[in-house]
């Protein structure tokens, strides 16, 4: 095995370039303009701020593409919190995608001596499965291993990701408000114009699919130390849809239409229009959007060493590099590297214990970034993604010679990272008339309305599973495992269940 501990070693130096290299080449993902001419985006990372178009939810009369509104004048709508709702639900599924707690990369190595009196890897049981456990593979000991998870997605920081309300306002539209609540033209004109009365709600959902398909191998570099390797392809499957309605609360209902010649729109309801009662306009409008992909992943390499052995227990160190090789712009990478130490102890016997402590930096990304529709050319920004501290404990039971059945707590923190919440956000009361035609002032403005709709936030929270599994040895060397992921909080970007099944072989 002297070869592959020569050739293993050049890899980690060649990897960190790959890293550099792909860092240079980010650019912002969703610019909505290729050659000076509006267009749609086809990366994954795209379809929620692409939902309503290369520009979001503006209206007019581009040449060069056709809005989702039609209005006398061109204008906007934009969510009434200072952070896009788009950018903050992209923002918060994207910086979490890659860092969810997957299998470790040497979770399966469970069947080889270590060499060490007294400290090796007991027949006792054959390890967790997404933690790791302080014995080594053995001196030169080589072990191959491929696993598969399957995650659909079905919440966001305990909000239905397949029901979730948003409210959209012209940005110019304050308005602002006089001590008796009404809007008051003598000092807001802007403000209170006929138009922007009216105001968006949606109802969304949002559907990602994750199947990730890992090769694992592990490589003992002396008695007390192996390297691990890991190398994922993913397949990632993503679709938004928006039923929007216009509240018509114009004294002439009408003057703003959902465009029914713009792509992704499928009308639902049309009406009368005030200013002319034989015109209908387009008032509910069903926008959908879909990507897909497939390619590899960020690659993780894993350096562990035993520090200290006692007789059925130890202590071991290590650090974890994560490779941004996967194309984030796809959801299939972070595009930062994450660096993590990390320290295990474990004891070994019928019933077998271990705890894993861990601390990932992570270096910026343009999925940590305000990610749009209609982002200018120039604006390549890139923050951190947010650290984490990992954790889990756990045990493996021997229920015979040949299986084991463990249990896990796997949980991580993410230090002041992006969150969603549902909130009530003020919209334009209603305009029964105005002084003047086609854009006069708006004449007894009825109170802001309130209305439910979701918005973002920065916090440190916490992301708890348990972790199920059953693990089979149906001849030496060869160890064949199945087990589920089961959410235990609200934290974050979560699945109801995540499977597993993977198979090993140790090579002695």
């Amino acid at each position: 095995m002297n070869w592959l501990h020569r050739s293993l070693l050049p890899v980690i130096p060649m990897l960190f370039m790959h890293s550099v290299t792909l860092w240079a080449q980010a650019q912002v993902p969703c610019l909505g303009i290729a050659n000076g001419t509006l267009s749609f985006n086809d990366r994954v990372i795209c379809t929620v701020p692409q939902l309503y178009g290369p520009q979001a939810l503006i209206f007019g009369v581009p040449a060069t593409f056709k809005p989702p509104l039609q209005a006398a004048a061109p204008g906007s709508f934009t969510p009434p919190n200072v952070t896009s709702f788009l950018d903050a639900v992209n923002q918060t599924i994207a910086s979490q995608i890659a860092s969810l707690p997957l299998v470790a990369p040497t979770a399966a190595i469970s069947i080889a001596p270590v060499g060490i009196p007294p400290v090796g890897v007991s027949n006792d049981s054959f390890g967790p499965i997404y933690s790791e456990r302080a014995s080594t593979i053995g001196k030169h000991h080589l072990s191959l291993g491929f696993s598969y998870q399957y995650m659909k997605f079905d919440a966001l920081d305990g909000i239905n990701l397949h029901d979730f309300p948003t409210l959209f306002v012209q940005p110019d539209d304050a308005f602002a408000l006089t001590g008796n609540g009404q809007c008051n033209p003598a000092t807001n004109i802007p403000n209170c114009s006929r138009g922007s009365h009216d105001y968006l709600t949606a109802s969304n959902r949002i559907d990602l699919h994750i199947s990730q398909y890992t090769a694992f191998a592990t490589f003992g570099l002396t008695r007390r130390m192996d390297v691990s390797i890991a190398v994922p392809l993913l397949t990632v499957s993503m679709s938004a849809a928006a039923d929007t309605s216009i509240v018509p609360n114009s004294s002439e209902p009408g003057e703003l239409s959902f465009n029914t010649a713009a792509p992704h729109l499928t009308c639902l309801k049309s009406f009368n229009s005030a200013a002319n009662p034989q015109q209908q306009y387009c008032g509910e409008a069903f926008f959908y959007n879909s990507q897909r992909s497939s390619g590899i992943g960020d690659l993780t390499v894993r350096v562990k060493g035993l520090l200290k052995s006692w007789e059925r227990a130890g202590l071991a160190a290590g650090l974890s590099v994560r490779v941004p090789t996967g194309n984030e712009k796809n959801f299939l990478g972070t595009g930062a590297t994450g660096i993590r130490p990390f320290l295990v102890w474990s004891r070994t016997g019928r019933i077998s214990t271990h705890v894993n402590l861990g601390y990932e930096w992570n270096g910026r990304s343009v999925l940590a970034s305000d990610i749009k529709a209609g982002a200018y050319v120039g604006d390549t920004s890139r923050y951190y993604l947010p650290s984490q501290i990992l954790y889990s404990v756990g045990l493996e039971a021997t229920v015979t010679k040949h299986f084991t059945a463990t249990l896990d707590l796997v949980g991580q923190t993410f230090i002041n990272g992006a969150r969603v919440h549902l909130i009530q956000a003020l919209a334009p009361g209603l305009c029964p008339s105005t002084s003047s035609s086609p854009y006069g002032i708006c004449a007894n403005a009825g109170p802001p309305v309130k209305q439910v709709t979701i918005a973002a936030y920065k916090a440190t929270y916490a992301t708890d599973n348990a972790s199920i599994g059953l693990r089979f040895q149906p001849f030496d060397n060869f160890l064949i495992t199945g087990g589920v992921l089961l959410k235990l909080d609200d934290g974050g970007l979560r699945s109801k269940a995540i499977p597993l099944v993977s198979a090993t072989y140790t090579f002695h």
